[in-house]
């Protein structure tokens, strides 16, 4: 028998085999795993060759040469079978109430509700609750999920536009028993004011997640952890994002006596192999368009170089900071250009509890830890790194 199925027996490693099957076959036919050369297109729309940013272009880049997200979804379901195994969230009968807090384009949507389904396919569906500040994530979120609405089991879709980091009360009434999560949301509750402002930021936010939590009612959290190398390198040049929620979540929770558990999962950014006289040019912006134009890795690097500042490159460049940060990133490099990194989850459990549920939530908690090692090798052979020599 395989060393992780005599370790981690039963439900856990079961669940990991059967997301990694859903999530290699989805990776291998949408975004070409083993071509990198393909992933970055250079075309004159493209900002990042003139040593600007384009948020949207520099994030997809970086989900195409990570196992973050596959590793993500391996552990979201572990985590679900764990809680239904002690009748948590989960419950025989009932419909699962799920609130997604920024929820983007709709497909982390589609993705997190087809793993409900999976894990709890004998009962009452999902009502699903989404929540955006932008209009076109509202829309693309609620039309995706009517089309599947049937297959699906989808008894409730109600997504609506609503600011999550402003500290506003939320359209959403409070309900019992009830998941929400907030992924990768906390980064941009940023104050230019200070650390101060920013975590005054975060206070309001967890209130009305807090808001949001019945009796029984869970929370899952996820971002870069505080010791994460990512978040490291982005600290060190980040301007407009707050690199380190985590920290900052753990704060507040231990001021106001909040029930926080956390769980750490690693994951890999594979940069494109650059001679080190490419690198070299990755610190010189005004030699960015001849090098991309002649080779599309040297684009793939400076797109995943803006991804980890969240910010220009020639901003850096401006402040003399370029050099330095580029520096700094290839050292954390292994032998094969890949950055280690790690995510944190925090699971933040409603004040209002019935007798056992921090122990059942712990449990489950405890059990996914203990299937790391099989997600972790899963998501590696999901999405093949380093890419291309």
């Amino acid at each position: 028998m395989d060393s992780a199925q005599t370790r981690y027996p039963g439900s856990v490693c079961s669940a990991a085999f059967a997301i990694w099957d859903l999530n290699c076959g989805v990776s291998k036919k949408q975004i070409g795993i083993n071509q990198l050369t393909t992933m970055s297109h250079l075309d004159a729309a493209n900002p990042v060759a003139n040593g600007q940013i384009d948020h949207g272009r520099v994030f997809v880049t970086f989900t195409r040469h990570t196992d973050q997200k596959i590793t993500h979804g391996l552990l979201f379901e572990s985590l679900l079978r764990a809680l239904k195994e002690r009748g948590v969230i989960l419950k025989a009968g009932q419909p699962t109430t799920l609130v997604d807090l920024g929820c983007g384009e709709g497909r982390t949507a589609y993705e997190m509700i087809d793993a409900i389904n999976r894990v709890h396919p004998q009962d009452h569906g999902v009502n699903y609750y989404g929540l955006d500040d932008d209009d076109r994530f509202v829309r693309s979120t609620e039309k995706a999920l009517e089309a599947v609405q049937g297959p699906q089991r989808l008894r409730v879709i109600n997504v609506q536009r609503a600011n999550v980091l402003q500290g506003e009360p939320l359209p959403v009434a409070t309900m019992d028993d009830v998941l929400l999560t907030l992924g990768h949301v906390l980064y941009y509750t940023h104050s230019p004011a200070g650390r101060d402002e920013t975590r005054r930021r975060i206070v309001g936010v967890l209130e009305r997640v807090l808001a949001l939590l019945g009796r029984d009612g869970l929370c899952l959290l996820n971002h870069n952890a505080h010791h994460c190398q990512l978040a490291t390198l982005r600290a060190s040049v980040a301007n407009s994002v707050e690199a380190r929620p985590t920290s900052i979540v753990a704060e507040i929770a231990e001021e106001k006596r909040l029930s926080v558990m956390s769980l750490f999962a690693p994951f890999r950014l594979g940069f494109p192999r650059l001679t080190p006289i490419q690198w070299q040019k990755t610190k010189e912006a005004t030699s960015y368009q001849a090098e991309a134009q002649r080779d599309p890795r040297f684009l793939t690097a400076l797109e995943l170089l803006s991804f980890v500042a969240q910010r220009s490159l020639n901003s850096l460049a401006q402040e003399q900071k370029l050099a330095t940060f580029v520096d700094k990133l290839t050292s954390t490099l292994d032998c094969d250009g890949v950055l280690h990194g790690c995510s944190e989850y925090q699971l933040l459990l409603s004040p209002r509890q019935s007798p056992g549920f921090r122990e059942g939530v712990e449990a489950a908690r405890q059990q996914s830890e203990q299937a790391m090692d099989c997600i972790v090798r899963k998501a590696a052979q999901a999405l093949t790194l380093p890419y291309g020599e």
